[in-house]
This record gives C-alpha cells, sequence and structure tokens, in this order.
C-alpha cells in the first residue's frame, strides 16, 4: 500500500506540474483553479477507495471482487458529482477545465487498472476444464 501512496501522489504532482508548465506556456490557455482542485480531489478519491479495498478482511474471494466493484461504482459516482458540481457553479461551459478533469480521470484510471494484479474472478481455476476452452 505505501508503494501505491508514493506512485499516486507523484502521479498527481506530474500532472499538475505538466498543466502548470501548460498554462505557462499558452497564451491561449487559461487554466482555472478547479482543475487543480479537481486533480486533488481525484487524489484522494483513488487512494481512500484502494485503501477501502486493501484494508478489507474478507474471508471469501468472491466478497472481495464485490467489494472492488462497489469501489469502481463510488468512484464513477464521486468523479461525476465533482463535474457536475463545479459545471453547475461556474454558470457555463468551461472547455479547459471539463477536459483537463477528463483526463486527470482517465490517466489515474489506466494507472489504477496497470496496478491491479489481481485476478476478478478467483473461482476460475478452480473448476474441472472444459473440452473447448
Amino acid at each position: 500500500m505505501r508503494e501505491y501512496n508514493i506512485k499516486i501522489v507523484g502521479l498527481g504532482v506530474m500532472m499538475a506540474v505538466s498543466t502548470w508548465l501548460a498554462d505557462w506556456v499558452s497564451a491561449k490557455l487559461s487554466v482555472s483553479g478547479d482543475a487543480y482542485l479537481g486533480l486533488l480531489y481525484l487524489v484522494v478519491i483513488f487512494w481512500s477507495l484502494r485503501y477501502y479495498v486493501s484494508q478489507s478482511s474478507v474471508s471469501n474471494p468472491n466478497q472481495w471482487v464485490r467489494r472492488a466493484m462497489i469501489s469502481s461504482m463510488l468512484r464513477m459516482l464521486a468523479v461525476l458529482t465533482f463535474l457536475l458540481i463545479t459545471v453547475l457553479n461556474r454558470g457555463k461551459a468551461d472547455l479547459v477545465f471539463t477536459s483537463a478533469y477528463c483526463l486527470y480521470f482517465l490517466l489515474f484510471l489506466l494507472f489504477e487498472m496497470s496496478e491491479k494484479r489481481s485476478n476478478l474472478r478467483p473461482d476460475s481455476n478452480n473448476g474441472p476444464q472444459k473440452g473447448n476452452a
């Protein structure tokens, strides 16, 4: 879990620095503070849901899979809720914030998928071999 913490914070810092550099270099691009707040929010959401799944003391592997699936649904709900609240509070559509936030989410999701080392079908190796499988 400690290695994951270091990686997710490092990824968040790299994204924040690259966004700041893009904002600083480009005269046409103006990144609002909401993008940095959204980035911090994504780091917290991904870390807390990973903590929720990794700290589960379940005896049945299917319960762990259920907990992982619930965390995926909670992640999507939390990300969309933040996006909706921010867009509604701004009063106008901000394409730079929305595209940056969606890009951040996709990059964090790719990172999360690359960190998954578990088989989501734990009982798939226990059954008899089928003839055409």
